[in-house]
């Protein structure tokens, strides 16, 4: 799940940062809004990612209870509805963010889509198990990048491929899974360590490109207005 927000993020300011970079006019108000309320869901969820990586770390000591088990699973729901929302957002924002580049709509899709999108399928996880380390982490980097990479294209065929080939990285990760972080032995605690700084390397590359995307919009749009766009996404909170 870190690294999908990450990977979300390093999309977004890609393109995000080069249109701000070369439209700076009044007619992409629009554009701005849409990319300070994405960014702000993206900084939600690294607020809550910490949390629970900090709930994960108590798993790994062996020092975790029952008010640390009912604080992770209350986390992870509300991780769940703010995945919607990003995932809604976005798709709400598909045509102007692709006024950015044509290019964007196919980076995004593997992310995006309703039945098996990977924004879609960790809300899935999350149903199948609150404490294994595929809800809490997802798929490693690489399954992403190659899951992903293999959904760029709009043809049935392919867009066969990509289905079976993320259920495929999905049971594999599954295969070797902590199932339940909340009973380690010392060599899973030991990976479940690992797999938290990993995560926390993540969020913070997430959190530096989320500011750096903010800074940007209100370089492009003005100190003012840009308060006037925080105003209006607290209204419509």
């Amino acid at each position: 799940m870190f690294t999908l927000v990450e990977k979300l993020a390093e999309i977004l300011a890609n393109y995000g940062l080069r249109f701000l970079d070369h439209r700076r006019t009044v007619r992409d108000s629009d554009v701005a809004r849409r990319l300070l309320d994405i960014v702000v869901l993206l900084q939600d969820l690294c607020l809550r990612g910490d949390q629970l990586l900090a709930q994960a770390r108590r798993f790994a000591d062996g020092v975790a209870d029952q008010a640390t088990e009912t604080e992770f699973g209350r986390l992870l729901d509300e991780q769940v509805i703010t995945i919607v929302d990003l995932r809604d957002s976005i798709v709400a924002a598909r045509a102007l963010l692709t006024s950015i580049d044509a290019e964007l709509y196919l980076r995004l899709s593997p992310f995006l889509d309703g039945k098996s999108g990977l924004l879609t399928r960790w809300a899935q996880q999350r149903k199948l198990s609150t404490y294994s380390t595929t809800t809490l982490f997802f798929l490693p980097t690489a399954a992403i990048d190659r899951v992903a990479a293999g959904s760029e294209t709009e043809t049935e065929a392919d867009r066969a491929d990509y289905v079976r080939a993320l259920a495929l990285t999905l049971r594999e990760t599954r295969s070797v899974e902590v199932r339940d972080i909340r009973v380690v032995g010392a060599d899973e605690a030991g990976r479940l360590r690992r797999d938290v700084e990993d995560a926390d390397a993540e969020l913070a590359r997430a959190r530096e490109l989320c500011a750096r995307m903010a800074s940007s919009v209100e370089q492009a749009v003005g100190a003012e207005a840009m308060a006037a766009l925080r105003r209006s996404l607290v209204r419509d909170a």
